[in-house]
């Protein structure tokens, strides 16, 4: 929401952010009263009072199999039927950044999730992408500016777009795995790509093994869940005392805070929402 009267400054996250992610942020100065006058603006979601629209991180041990439950909301919001058969979307155009796996993985995937349904066209793919500081930033931009309707956007891990840190002693260029708290900046220019088209940009995280009791992650923060309060949203994906079941506690600054019982449907392969 621009409190009427104001006057920003914009700059396109493509032109300022395709070598760095130092984006340029003029002071924007409005009096109080100019706010109070103004009607509340209605939130955007892309699943109502679930997911809203912002920068939002999913996180998870390695072991615990949140590209599933990713999957299944991005096939959702694409398709516009509920999420686990249960929480209504606001259907739109996904593009899921699956970085991490391999082409046969994601396919056989897709393939059991949409079973005899209808294949979304709204649906898009990318197997690699260049790190955020490098190009990654400006070709998301360029990407969703060609989209029609784009709701949601899944970087499947958000490690593989971030900075490449070298190898001294091998020469070896591997994806940074422990960013510093200071580099978190990189949610600004994201948060600006996601208030501007009015979607979701849904981050997957992986948490260490010795998760809670690791604080050295580097998204570990004040939050109630344990991780950044920069996020619109926290969706943490945690195993529960029953097997087969896991606990999604999703937490924010502007959703509800709660805890669901999702439980895996080996014969389907898929997560259920099971209602308590």
């Amino acid at each position: 929401m621009k409190p009427k009267g104001s006057k920003p400054h914009t700059t396109s996250t493509a032109s300022t952010s395709s070598t760095n992610l130092d984006t340029v942020l003029l002071p924007e100065i409005f009096s109080l009263q100019t706010l109070l006058q103004q009607l509340p603006a209605e939130r955007d979601w892309v699943i109502p009072g679930l997911l809203p629209t912002g920068v939002s991180l999913l996180a998870a041990p390695p072991h615990i199999d949140k590209a599933l439950l990713a999957n299944q909301l991005g096939l959702s919001v694409a398709s516009g039927t509920p999420f686990l058969e249960h929480f209504p979307v606001c259907q739109g155009h996904v593009l899921y950044l699956a970085l991490g796996e391999g082409l046969l993985n994601v396919r056989s995937r897709a393939a059991r999730l949409l079973h005899e349904q209808e294949q979304p066209a709204t649906f898009d793919l990318a197997m690699q992408w260049s790190p955020l500081r490098q190009n990654g930033l400006a070709d998301l931009e360029d990407t969703i500016a060609l989209l029609t309707n784009p709701r949601l956007i899944v970087i499947d891990p958000l490690e593989f777009v971030l900075p490449l840190q070298t190898n001294q002693p091998q020469n070896y260029r591997v994806r940074q795995s422990n960013v510093p708290l200071q580099d978190l900046h990189f949610f600004i220019p994201l948060r600006e790509l996601a208030m501007r088209y009015k979607l979701g940009i849904l981050l997957l995280h992986h948490l260490p093994d010795d998760w809670p009791t690791n604080r050295r992650d580097p998204l570990a923060g004040m939050s109630s869940n344990g991780l950044t309060a920069a996020s619109a949203c926290n969706l943490l994906l945690t195993p529960a005392r029953e097997a087969g079941t896991c606990t999604l506690h999703i937490a924010g600054t502007e959703v509800e805070e709660r805890r669901l019982t999702l439980e895996f449907d080996a014969k389907l392969g898929q997560w259920r929402y099971r209602e308590a």
